[in-house]
């Protein structure tokens, strides 16, 4: 039987370094377009299925106006609307959920699956309480899917 993972042993990084401050990260599942494909005098509705759109990702924690090898570059990937690949999610301290980097098989996805990518959708929201400390979060929009790495 599998054990469970504890939430404290995860961490986000760009590529090998740790953006810092992060407490919290969640990756929505994509979706498949359901196109209709019913015709006069079908006694049931029918369908096909279209495009797969890729699922949303999410994470927030501490403001750090200074992490310039993290919170910085996604502030900066949002304004120039540049895609990011290297963005990993870890579930434990070397396993981590990132970005599709290829065509073969491997990480919980079929051959041929495409090369995806992150884009950051909206800008970061920072927000302060006075009893506490500074937070922010990132929410991004992936092109493709998610590889569990390292296989």
């Amino acid at each position: 039987m599998a054990d469970s993972l504890v939430g404290k042993n995860c961490k986000v990084t760009l590529g090998a370094n740790s953006i810092v401050g992060m407490g919290n990260w969640s990756i929505g599942g994509g979706a498949v377009a359901e196109l209709d494909d019913t015709e006069f005098g079908d006694e049931y509705a029918d369908m096909v299925v279209g495009l797969i759109t890729g699922g949303a990702v999410s994470f927030s924690g501490l403001y750090k106006a200074d992490d310039a090898t993290g919170q910085t570059i996604l502030r900066a990937a949002f304004f120039l609307r540049s895609a990011i690949a290297d963005l990993r999610f870890y579930v434990n301290n070397t396993s981590y959920y990132t970005p599709n980097t290829s065509a073969a098989a491997g990480g919980g996805l079929p051959a041929s699956t495409p090369v995806s990518k992150i884009y950051i959708t909206s800008e970061p929201q920072i927000s302060a309480d006075r009893a506490g400390l500074m937070q922010v979060s990132f929410t991004g929009k992936l092109v493709g899917a998610m590889r569990l790495c390292p296989e």
